[in-house]
């Protein structure tokens, strides 16, 4: 290889890191051989265990958690998921004779069907007020045996069929409700996958090379498919949302790309320097190396940051997600530095290597628009200054205005029965219907009776309630 080399400087810190890269060229083919080892490991795990996520939103404490645990000790018998049938008709209206006993023979064999506890329909007494004003729509509430985390998907799935076998020429029969939301598809990753092929194409024209494109997202890949497993088992040992795979993934990959291709850079500046592939590898993990597990540090401690707010659901996601990170993290400087070991000098394109060989190493020079705007940028830093102030500023604005709130299942694909009963109930009882506001309280002689009838017609009377 080109004897020339870069000048030498110890680096506080610098000994342990260049030692992992050293190893991880030497012993290239073991690292590669763990890593997948421990991909392929992880996810039998996860595959033979299963999920185990829990959607338990309730922070101690609050209003809501009072209400939760005084329905639990006085309804019992009914502390399960609640989910809905909802159905329309296009022409007539759904009391009409022939609507009205297929429904009420649907509601009956879904009240016999196998971790159902109760199903109250319009057509009942207690089912007052779940026709809509124009006779067009209707729902029935369906509540199950256990809480929609402990339901097996079979029971809602059966629900679900049994409903669906009552449609016909007018009648539309749709579901929505937690329990439901579990046999509908996710869609799988189309949106993940997607981002890492056009990923792939920008490395490929930023580098020329293949190889050296491949290798960032070979890294991440590896690094969060070990992690999802690991966050799947994560969840029989303590409390993990559904949604932190999925936020772990994005965070990974995001990351992971991100600091394999600070590395990948460094490595093909070193090797047009005329460093040997060895040296470059070391040169890039001692440096670069050294900021991205900086880095990655920094983002495990503000994603841990979530554990003091005290809210159980969110400690899982915030443990799910540093995990990813740290995986990320830890193949970016030993993975990697294995990976780029194994394609040698091809971290360069053809032409590039064509060039080394004919001419030799050529010192880097900063040339191109970005070291004419970082020129100009330190000319004039004190205007540049205020210009970007003031469109942060701009931009900021709307963040005034910002209204918080939690996604529902008015937010599924269109195609799906949730969003279908979710629009259905909007257009015929209003949007209220979706996000309806318990009241519980504990009665305990005739005055607490008294009080609770004036205060129903108290809020019927009240401005902005529906019902």
């Amino acid at each position: 290889m080109f004897p020339v080399k870069d000048p030498q400087f110890t680096i506080p810190g610098s000994t342990f890191v260049a030692a992992l890269a050293r190893w991880c060229v030497r012993r290239r083919l073991v690292v590669v051989l763990l890593w997948l080892l421990a991909l392929g490991g992880v996810s039998a795990g996860a595959a033979v265990a299963g999920s185990a996520y829990s959607n338990d939103y309730e922070v101690p404490g609050t209003e809501s958690g009072r209400a939760t645990q005084l329905l639990q000790d006085g309804f019992s018998q009914l502390d399960g998921d609640s989910d809905t049938v909802v159905w329309h008709v296009t022409s007539g209206s759904v009391r009409d004779a022939d609507v009205e006993q297929t429904m009420t023979a649907t509601l009956g064999r879904i009240a016999d069907l196998p971790g159902v506890a109760a199903v109250v329909g319009p057509y009942d007494d207690p089912g007052a007020g779940r026709v809509s004003a124009d006779g067009h729509t209707a729902y029935a509430t369906v509540t199950f045996d256990d809480s929609a985390e402990d339901i097996d998907a079979s029971e809602p799935k059966a629900v679900v069929d049994t409903a669906k076998d009552a449609e016909a020429d007018g009648l539309q029969v749709e579901l929505g409700g937690s329990a439901v939301a579990l046999t509908e598809s996710s869609g799988g990753h189309v949106a993940e996958i997607v981002g890492v092929f056009v990923a792939a194409l920008v490395l490929f024209l930023a580098f020329g090379s293949l190889a050296a494109s491949l290798l960032p997202i070979a890294t991440a890949l590896v690094s969060v498919g070990t992690a999802y497993a690991g966050i799947v088992l994560l969840g029989h040992a303590m409390t993990v949302a559904d949604f932190a795979p999925m936020l772990g993934m994005l965070i990974g990959l995001g990351v992971g790309i991100d600091y394999a291709l600070f590395i990948v850079t460094r490595h093909r500046r070193g090797l047009k320097r005329g460093l040997s592939v060895t040296e470059s590898i070391e040169n890039a993990v001692t440096t670069t190396g050294r900021a991205v597990v900086f880095a990655g540090a920094t983002v495990c401690i503000a994603l841990l940051g979530m554990l003091i707010l005290r809210l159980g659901f969110l400690n899982g996601v915030a443990i799910a997600a540093s995990l990813t990170v740290v995986l990320t993290v830890a193949a970016s400087v030993t993975l990697l530095p294995a990976l780029l070991s194994l394609i040698g000098m091809r971290a360069l394109s053809r032409r590039e290597r064509r060039r080394l060989t004919e001419h030799g190493p050529q010192p880097e020079l900063p040339t191109g628009f970005a070291h004419r705007w970082s020129a100009f940028v330190e000319r004039h830093p004190k205007l540049l200054g205020a210009i970007a102030l003031l469109v942060i500023t701009v931009l900021a604005l709307p963040t005034l205005g910002l209204r918080l709130g939690s996604s529902d299942q008015g937010n599924d694909p269109r195609s799906s029965t949730t969003r279908q009963a979710y629009d259905l109930l909007a257009r015929g009882f209003g949007p209220g219907v979706n996000g309806p506001l318990t009241l519980v309280t504990p009665v305990d002689g005739a005055e607490d009776k008294l009080l609770l009838d004036n205060l129903d017609a108290t809020l019927r009377t009240t401005e902005g309630i529906a019902s």
